[in-house]
């Protein structure tokens, strides 16, 4: 996830992070975190399925640079592709 995908996951934005942080700083700030969740934030709503192929070597390779070029794991990568060609598909 990106820092956008993340604030939209908690409702924020940077600015107001931003004031938060300056008001905590400053010893203003009369906030609370909020529950804390162990573990990964979840990425989807609903349960997830692990699914596994095989791919030629050179492939993966090309996979795993594409997606750090664009600064995202294989997994997002690979998620992203798959979603790509859904909508293409019109699924």
């Amino acid at each position: 996830m990106n820092r956008e995908e993340i604030n939209n996951s908690f409702g924020v934005t940077d600015q107001q992070l931003d004031r938060m942080a300056a008001e905590y700083e400053d010893g203003d700030w009369n906030g609370t975190v909020g529950q804390i969740t162990p573990g990964r934030p979840r990425i989807y709503d609903e349960e997830l399925e692990t699914v596994s192929f095989r791919l030629p070597k050179s492939r993966l390779k090309a996979i795993d640079a594409d997606a750090k070029a664009k600064g995202e794991s294989r997994s997002q990568f690979l998620r992203h592709a798959i979603d790509q060609a859904l909508l293409a598909s019109g699924v």
